[in-house]
């Protein structure tokens, strides 16, 4: 779990903390501060964002980042849920639980209403985005299109993993530039086509490897036939030279005792 979120409240040691670091850490709870904030407001949004973590049921937290495709450990605490969640900026909500989606508009700072139509709370959540934000994703919404037509002809959904070790992201490239844009969107499929590439070179270095091993192992083993061969050899040498200087021995006394 994350370290945050085993307090129980807000750190009695929050309030020392200087600007710079309080920023930093209200970033890590998924808030965008703007940087002439003074530290006392900071500080009441930090806390205020404590208190909404507190609050949101963790689970509804890792629907959304299920739903959002992003890899996470499952044990992921609260706060880096929070976190990712309030980085990406989806268009549509389809697919996502209806206490995921109260997570995720409590994220943006919308209230929610008892009996209140999933659809309505969709275009507040939407709205609650900021207009920019909805410029962008449209912008990134229609290049998504293009680039996913470029790219792949029909792409699938499959089950969620978490912190999936092998292939691409089941997101579609189109989903991925609505979210991150252009770059950051293009460069998660290639962050996984290079592991790919990466994996299939590793394979064949490793095939190669194997070759010139067992190339050695040929060579090694005719070496070593060669070797045994040629000692072989040396000793029938040395063995019919032998048994000739006996002869020849033997020949030589015999003749001078006969003489």
């Amino acid at each position: 779990m994350n370290t945050h979120d085993s307090s129980a409240g807000p750190s009695p040691s929050l309030s020392e903390l200087p600007l710079d670091e309080l920023v930093r850490y209200a970033e890590s709870l998924g808030l965008d501060l703007p940087a002439d904030i003074a530290h006392g407001e900071a500080l009441t949004a930090v806390r205020a964002r404590q208190e909404l973590l507190l609050e949101l049921d963790r689970d509804a937290l890792l629907d959304v980042v299920i739903w959002l495709r992003v890899p996470v450990q499952q044990s992921a605490g609260r706060e880096q849920l929070a976190r990712i969640i309030t980085r990406q900026h989806p268009a549509h909500f389809d697919g996502l639980s209806d206490r995921g989606l109260h997570a995720l508009a409590r994220l943006r700072g919308v209230t929610l209403r008892d009996g209140e139509p999933r659809t309505e709370l969709e275009r507040r959540t939407r709205k609650a985005d900021g207009w920019w934000a909805r410029v962008r994703r449209t912008q990134r919404s229609v290049l998504g299109s293009l680039v996913a037509r470029l790219v792949t002809a029909s792409e699938r959904d499959d089950d969620y993993q978490f912190l999936p070790e092998d292939g691409l992201s089941a997101r579609t490239i189109k989903r991925d530039i609505e979210q991150s844009g252009l770059v950051g969107g293009v460069a998660k499929r290639l962050r996984g086509a290079a592991d790919d590439y990466v994996r299939e070179k590793l394979d064949e270095i490793e095939r190669r490897i194997d070759r010139k091993l067992d190339e050695i192992d040929r060579r090694l083993g005719e070496w070593r036939d060669r070797e045994m061969s040629h000692r072989l050899r040396i000793l029938k040498i040395t063995l019919l030279v032998t048994i000739l200087v006996a002869v020849l021995s033997l020949l030589y006394d015999y003749f001078r005792g006969a003489s």
